[in-house]
């Protein structure tokens, strides 16, 4: 996928036409759905759809969004973590990208949810679940305004910030990642969202090894930053066939910067 055609593909849909997803959609999403358990593993995750919107948005409206700003669609899709291992955060945050991914081709928009205020008998109702927990959702739904918006600069860190060499004292210049051929994906890898826009993601690139930091660990909002981010990192890299998987082992403490995930250039 081009940079362009990728980045175009990661705006958020905030109105969506008041009618439901079409039959053939849904089968759809459901099939891609099940191939995003198989891969990620259904002993930690599960991805719940919700067609009925006008309940999910009358049980969550003033709860569910940043500050309380529920977001009305036809159609909810809910991360279910199973367990409480970090690493399943992580891999459903990037399931939920990889499936991002397959709404823009089908011409549907979508707009992240954050569940974190949301009382979890009111999740369990809303979504019908007995096991796990619901960690974030995503509203889905064909958008009123298909007009692509440019993506902005201007409150991005600078790579400088983010990448280093060798270890998190020694900051990465252009020149460096140059030479690696990750400049431009390292540039636009900038753009990938984050809880509060805070861009916590931190990465030492040691020899052919790219590590994964988050800097001033929050708790699960960071793992799920931290899974979104691997997946820009992955999609972008494809046009350098950097094809590698990310080895995920969060060692959640109190440090600075905790360590997530590592993977091979």
């Amino acid at each position: 996928m081009l940079t362009t055609q990728f980045l175009k593909s990661r705006t958020s849909t905030r109105d969506f036409k008041d009618v439901d997803l079409k039959k053939a959609d849904l089968e759809k999403l459901e099939n891609i759905i099940d191939s995003e358990i198989i891969k990620l593993g259904k002993d930690d995750l599960a991805f719940i759809v919700q067609t009925d919107g006008e309940a999910v948005y009358k049980a969550l409206d003033g709860k569910a969004g940043y500050k309380g700003i529920m977001i009305k669609a036809p159609a909810y899709l809910a991360l279910n973590t199973l367990n409480d291992n970090p690493s399943s955060l992580v891999k459903g945050a990037y399931g939920v990208e990889e499936i991002i991914t397959e709404l823009d081709k089908m011409g549907i928009g979508n707009c992240w949810i954050t569940v974190g205020d949301v009382g979890e008998d009111i999740k369990k109702s809303v979504f019908n679940y007995e096991k796990g927990e619901v960690n974030l959702l995503l509203a889905i739904g064909y958008p009123v305004d298909t007009t692509v918006r440019e993506h902005q600069f201007d409150d991005r860190k600078g790579i400088g910030e983010f990448v280093f060499i060798d270890d998190l004292e020694n900051k990465a210049t252009n020149e460096d990642l140059e030479q690696r051929g990750l400049d431009e994906i390292f540039a636009y890898a900038r753009f990938a969202p984050s809880a509060y826009n805070a861009q916590p993601w931190r990465f030492v690139l040691v020899d052919d090894l790219i590590k994964l930091y988050i800097e001033d660990y929050k708790g699960n909002a960071n793992l799920l930053d931290a899974g979104i981010i691997m997946y820009y990192i992955d999609k972008l890299g494809e046009s350098i066939s950097m094809g590698s998987n990310w080895e995920i082992k969060p060692e959640l403490n109190d440090d600075k910067y905790v360590y997530i995930a590592s993977k091979q250039l």
